[in-house]
């Protein structure tokens, strides 16, 4: 078969962000070109960003499939691009897959008639079988039904095949076919790309769908990731981001990484997730020898009883403690915050910056809560004095103006403000100045004093 991958446009200017392949499709490309199909790749964010550009490449590539993923904030182009493979070419198949997908499978092919296929969890191996079904199976739902994590429509109603379980021994997915993307804009736009060593993650934190389809936490060994990297480099790219959900979950393998790049002579900066229980100081002192510049980590709040809702697995004292033991080895800090969390006023988030003035991250990023399928926090938002007012947010754009949902403290419109004010006052030369740091010398009194009634919020920035 001819497919043909698309990575979707977006609604605004894809340059005012970070843009790096998409290693799903080059994963799924390994598989389908093992077993002897024709594989194309059309990266729309480099064509100009335009989805009439796919018309073109429709009419000149003929594909018998067309598959797109997306994430929750792109799915609304993911379905304009449907619809308009349906328009140019009705014979074309159409395929969805990703984290976002496989939870609301059915409703996507019930809503969205121009989707055909909906592909859950990891889809190497099921998208070959869909091929398979497509071609000597012609299509017909006993064909169909073999294909392992599949929905497709029988009728007016729709069938869901099991899953397979997850592939444990990770280096059997070999390694992404890079060469299906032009690298060459990529290389120019950014000197760093990504390179994924794990799947799932040993967290289930009740706001994240990314842990709950990576399944269970699996593993490239530290051959199979070394051998990857050296791709990387001859390919031309100066900096590495591994985009796992944490690095060192497995703290002996990535000790092992680290002692295997070093044996091999790789010289390549790099940066990380890492959970803050994963910041160990042998794994850190191994990542910094080993060239590792920077750990991304997610603080979300610095509220003890926020933490424990969403099943964090961490107290506020432990993440700045962790926070200084990286810092304290030589690497930069990335910390990432929730804005708009369960339990979040105006006060929690004065007391926020405050955290943050203490904690010293080299950036620091403010995320809106943007409840997702699959998770807890989307099924049952009351648990978390959350509202959401359109379950279907992810079919549009307005997320782009105001956030998707609101606490029982703070208005959507509150959110995007204290979101605007996190990135002013962190981004301003006086966030820290001398007059800041003495008056947090005595902040633990000063915000008895105002009478907050989070006693949690205190002792956390006091740490």
């Amino acid at each position: 078969m001819k497919v043909l991958f698309v990575n979707p446009h977006y609604p605004h200017d894809p340059r005012t962000l970070l843009l790096h392949p998409p290693l799903c499709y080059a994963y799924m490309a390994t598989h389908l070109k093992a077993a002897g199909h024709d594989v194309l790749h059309c990266d729309l964010p480099f064509l100009g960003n335009d989805p009439q550009i796919l018309v073109k490449w429709l009419d000149d590539y003929q594909p018998d499939l067309v598959g797109i993923t997306s994430v929750a904030q792109s799915y609304s182009q993911a379905l304009e691009l449907a619809r308009l493979v349906k328009q140019t070419r009705p014979q074309t198949m159409v395929v969805f897959g990703g984290s976002h997908v496989t939870f609301i499978a059915a409703e996507c092919l019930v809503r969205h008639p121009s989707v055909d296929f909906v592909l859950l969890y990891d889809a190497e191996t099921s998208l070959v079988e869909l091929c398979t079904a497509l071609t000597d199976g012609r299509g017909e739902e006993t064909a169909l039904r073999r294909v392992s994590g599949l929905c497709f429509r029988v009728g007016d109603s729709t069938v869901t095949t099991p899953p397979a379980g997850p592939v444990m021994d990770l280096d059997l997915a070999g390694r992404p076919d890079r060469s299906i993307f032009d690298l060459v804009p990529y290389r120019a736009y950014d000197y760093e790309t990504v390179v994924m060593t794990a799947r799932g993650c040993p967290s289930r934190c009740t706001f994240c769908s990314t842990t709950i389809a990576g399944r269970r936490a699996r593993w490239n060994s530290p051959g199979h990731v070394c051998d990857e990297l050296e791709e990387i480099i001859d390919l031309g790219f100066e900096s590495v981001f591994f985009g796992d959900d944490t690095f060192s979950g497995d703290p002996k393998r990535a000790i092992a990484i680290c002692q295997e790049m070093t044996r091999r002579g790789i010289k390549i900066p790099w940066t990380s997730n890492m959970r803050a229980q994963d910041a160990r100081p042998a794994a850190l002192e191994a990542m910094h020898a080993a060239g590792a510049y920077r750990v991304f980590m997610g603080f979300e709040s610095i509220q003890r009883a926020t933490l424990r809702l969403v099943h964090k697995g961490a107290t506020p004292e432990r993440m700045i403690s962790k926070a200084r033991l990286v810092q304290e080895h030589g690497l930069e800090l990335h910390a990432s915050f929730i804005i708009g969390a369960p339990g979040d006023t105006h006060a929690t988030l004065t007391a926020t910056l405050d955290y943050i003035r203490l904690l010293n991250p080299t950036v620091a990023t403010f995320n809106v809560m943007e409840p997702r399928p699959g998770t807890d926090v989307y099924a049952h938002p009351e648990r978390y004095g959350i509202t959401i007012p359109d379950p279907y947010w992810y079919e549009g754009s307005d997320w782009l103006d105001l956030p998707v949902s609101h606490t029982d403290q703070l208005s959507r419109t509150e959110i995007r403000d204290w979101v605007d004010r996190c990135y002013l006052e962190f981004c301003s030369p006086e966030f820290r100045s001398p007059a800041q740091l003495a008056r947090l010398g005595d902040i633990e009194e000063t915000w008895r004093q105002d009478g907050l009634a989070a006693p949690d919020v205190a002792g956390a920035a006091c740490g």
